[in-house]
């Protein structure tokens, strides 16, 4: 699809770790809106055990336009750590006619 979009539901968002996070007990995928809100979506471990994914779920999961910050999180039996930031720009899209 290339672009997202606000209220966009089944959009996949990854984030690479860069390391083998297999023993990862938490896994969270944090979020910075663009009107400055933080929160976060409890993520997937990806195949590759490198990598964490979140599924939009809802409408309300995407539900502003701007430019969105991305950090990931993961807890393991050998530490806790966060992610390098990424930024994520989700559109408008046309209004209903």
């Amino acid at each position: 699809m290339g672009k997202t979009y606000v209220g966009d539901v089944g959009t996949r968002i990854t984030l690479t770790l860069g390391e083998d996070a297999s023993t990862a007990t938490v896994r969270t995928i944090k979020y910075e809106k663009p009107n400055g809100s933080v929160g976060g979506w409890d993520a997937t471990l990806g195949a590759d055990n490198e990598s964490i994914y979140y599924d939009t779920a809802s409408a309300d999961d995407l539900d502003q336009a701007g430019t969105w910050t991305l950090e990931s999180y993961v807890e393991m039996p050998t530490g806790k750590w966060h992610g390098e930031r990424v930024r994520l720009r989700v559109y408008d899209p046309v209004d209903d006619a």
